[in-house]
């Protein structure tokens, strides 16, 4: 007979070890216990599944709220420090994160001014700043290794890349060595290197042999200074020990740079624009040229020059200024406008071609080989032409006032010249004009004229006279003048001047003083006027003077 079957797929079976429900004494299953037991059963499976799904929310929300604070932290950080030091960035010990630019630049100079080097030797210490070491920063550069010390948006984010960033600057040995060694060791047990230094007294470089001594270890100093560069802000106390020290210059090697020196300063070297002004170079700035070096490892001394301090003087203001031309208008005179403003053919300002310095050009190159090779040489800077403009002015034509402009009025019926200033007289003088003929060729011509050439002396030439040596020349007409009739002809005193007989071949004759005041009177542009009528009598118009000088010989012009 088959018999029911029982419940124990609900649970293990006896022999796997786990308890299974018991029958009761009465030999029936205790069904209560069997249900109770199931059911804590299914509930206890239930909660796990609860709990196990609520953790599995629970991690999925962290890592979600993770994920949007580093997803902001990235959007977020890239702008924040897009123009800003990235986090972890420190120069040399010091963080400088999310400083900016400005922020940066005076945190480089602050770090700079706190740092001291303290070297210590044989109970002598000396304290130096790093400029005293000869170290030379640049703050800008500095402040860029800053800022891209960290490249890529990602990378730049990165808080635990830590990088130490090192003051961006140039370093001069000598100068930590000169400097360490002054403070270190007394000047008479120093080693000192034979030296060549220009004098600007006796305008000479002169020569101080070297000498063995004692100095500082070099390696300890610039290991202390490079470290102090690495480390801004900082203050370091450095032992160095002192230990034998030689002139590493050869005398000799030393004394042919003195020679060779002092035989370029004698060197002609000159620079000019190229057209019309030039600059000799003094000794004493040839001198700055010239700059003995020291060649430690090979134990010699040479000459080297400087072309940028060359470059330096060529461009530099002073020289400038005097190879510069600044244009100037010509200004060119012609008669009053009403009386057409015709051009007399006379400037009243010359016009000047403008010179602009634009730069070296090859005068540095050229200066620096021609000391090299002990030679004298001229040299160009590079320059731009401004050609002059040309202006037309009417003469001075204010004649009808008291004190106005100058002007001279010629009579020629009364044979005399007056000068005027307006409307004024100034002076007036006797004259002898142009003779009459009978084709009327030498008479001086009538009309209103304007001075436009003047000579203090020249030789006239004209048909049938050659005269040398004719004083205060004012030429208005033209080969009309104002002049002086030549001492050797007439004396200073000519009786036909005096007396008013015209005698010229044209011109205005006057007495050698008389023509001097004309001349200085009657400037380029002043208006000279003739008319009247020339005597044809040949009779004198006045008597001479008590100083009067007869005829010697020529033909008046």
């Amino acid at each position: 007979m088959l018999q029911p079957v029982a419940t124990d797929g609900l649970f293990a079976a006896a022999d796997s070890g786990t308890a299974t429900p018991q029958q009761s004494d009465n030999g029936t299953n205790n069904h209560a216990d069997n249900t109770a037991y199931v059911g804590e059963h299914v509930m206890a499976s239930t909660t796990a599944k609860s709990h196990g799904k609520a953790a599995r929310i629970a991690i999925i929300t962290i890592f979600a709220v993770l994920l949007a604070a580093l997803i902001a932290y990235f959007f977020v950080g890239r702008w924040y420090f897009q123009d800003k030091a990235a986090p972890g960035v420190h120069l040399g010990n010091v963080s400088v994160m999310g400083q900016t630019r400005e922020e940066l630049a005076n945190t480089v100079k602050q770090r700079l001014n706190n740092t001291t080097v303290t070297f210590t030797a044989e109970g002598n210490s000396v304290k130096a700043s790093l400029k005293d070491l000869g170290v030379t920063v640049d703050t800008d550069k500095t402040v860029d290794a800053l800022l891209n010390a960290k490249t890529g948006d990602v990378a730049k984010l990165n808080i635990f890349d830590q990088p130490h960033i090192a003051l961006t600057a140039t370093r001069d040995k000598e100068t930590a060595e000169q400097f360490v060694t002054a403070g270190l060791v007394d000047e008479a047990d120093r080693a000192q290197i034979a030296t060549v230094v220009y004098n600007k007294s006796t305008k000479q470089f002169d020569y101080t042999a070297g000498q063995d001594g004692k100095g500082p270890d070099i390696n300890v100093v610039n290991a202390a200074v490079k470290e102090a560069v690495a480390t801004p802000g900082e203050n370091a106390t450095v032992p160095v020990k002192l230990q034998t020290a030689k002139n590493p210059i050869d005398d000799a090697s030393a004394q042919q740079t003195q020679f060779d020196a002092n035989a370029k300063l004698g060197l002609k070297l000159t620079v000019d624009n190229g057209v019309n002004k030039s600059v000799t170079i003094p000794a004493d700035t040839i001198a700055s040229f010239l700059k003995p070096t020291v060649n430690k490892a090979g134990g010699t001394m040479s000459l080297v020059v400087d072309r940028d301090a060359i470059t330096k003087y060529v461009t530099s203001d002073s020289v400038t200024k005097e190879l510069t031309v600044p244009k100037v208008t010509r200004e060119v005179y012609i008669t009053p406008k009403d009386e057409g403003g015709v051009e007399i053919g006379a400037d009243k300002t010359l016009g000047v071609d403008g010179i602009e310095v634009t730069g070296a050009g090859d005068a540095p190159e050229r200066l620096a080989t021609a000391i090299e090779q002990n030679q004298s040489t001229d040299s160009t800077v590079a320059v731009k032409d401004s050609p002059y403009d040309v202006k037309q002015v009417e003469v001075p034509h204010n004649f009808d006032t008291a004190n106005g402009d100058k002007w001279v009025h010629v009579d020629l019926t009364n044979q005399t010249a007056t000068a005027y200033q307006g409307t004024t007289v100034v002076k007036k003088f006797n004259i002898a004009s142009g003779k009459p003929t009978a084709d009327g060729s030498m008479l001086s011509d009538t009309g209103t004229f304007y001075v436009y050439l003047k000579y203090e002396s020249q030789t006239m030439v004209g048909e049938g006279y050659n005269q040398p040596g004719t004083p205060w020349v004012s030429y208005y007409n033209g080969g009309e003048a104002l002049h002086g009739v030549p001492a050797y002809m007439w004396g200073e005193h000519p009786i036909y001047v005096q007396q008013g007989i015209p005698g010229s071949h044209g011109c205005i004759n006057m007495q050698v003083a008389d023509a001097k005041w004309m001349y200085d009177f009657a400037t380029i542009g002043t208006r000279v006027v003739v008319d009247g009528t020339t005597p044809t009598s040949g009779q004198t118009l006045r008597p001479a003077g008590a100083d009067a000088t007869g005829w010697q010989g020529g033909n008046a012009s």
